[in-house]
């Protein structure tokens, strides 16, 4: 139900260009680890990490720097050998340019959808239909900011591809809730998270990939 196992195919030309790796990204994010009622893997070479139930789920707005835009993320923390790191099952972006981006230097799969925000909750939805609507709690962070790793892996083509960014993040409640979600992902004990974390604000930067 969760992934696409087979190789990425996609177009050799974009239509749309896209800036050059590193990109500069900051705004708000909201993360959180959902359990599912069925398990969660990810595609060979990938191994999952912790439970085989688990889904993070992640909201991003980014606000400014190299491109501005909203994502959505639906995916397994994965290792490969020594390297952990985040495994994308689902990802969309409102935005040409991190669409072409992501697929042809990251390695993601992006997919376009609409944000429509209202205060706290936004809806999402693409060229299929409604995705998801989540709440989040946008109340801005009071504490000292912090430097973390942000790995994850792609696929492009036959190759597999490992990226470890950066981000110097104000850490915060996320108050995070999926009120609703389409029938095509997998279904979730619960709407709230086993565990969320907010960045209000962060900034980012996103590293060319090494090849696995």
């Amino acid at each position: 139900m969760v992934g696409k196992t087979g190789q990425l195919q996609l177009p050799e030309t974009p239509k749309i260009s896209y800036p050059p790796a590193p990109w500069q990204l900051g705004g708000d994010s909201w993360v959180g680890i959902f359990k599912t009622r069925i398990p969660i893997r990810p595609p060979v070479p990938l191994k999952p990490v912790l439970n085989h139930r688990y889904l993070v789920v992640a909201l991003i707005r980014y606000l400014h720097g190299t491109l501005v835009y909203d994502e959505l993320i639906i995916g397994s923390l994965a290792r490969h050998m020594w390297r952990i790191g985040l495994y994308v099952h689902y990802i969309w972006v409102n935005d040409m340019s991190s669409l072409w981006g992501g697929r042809r230097i990251w390695g993601l799969n992006k997919e376009i959808a609409e944000f429509s925000w209202q205060t706290n909750t936004v809806e999402i939805k693409d060229e299929q239909g409604f995705i998801a609507s989540i709440t989040v709690d946008q109340e801005r962070s009071a504490l000292p900011a912090i430097w973390l790793p942000v790995p994850s892996f792609g696929q492009l083509d036959d190759r597999w591809l490992f990226t470890c960014g950066s981000i110097k993040t104000h850490l915060a409640s996320a108050g995070m809730e999926i009120n609703n979600w389409d029938k095509r992902f997998p279904t979730l004990n619960s709407s709230l998270p086993l565990y969320s974390i907010a960045g209000k604000p962060f900034d980012m930067t996103f590293v060319e990939p090494k090849n696995l």
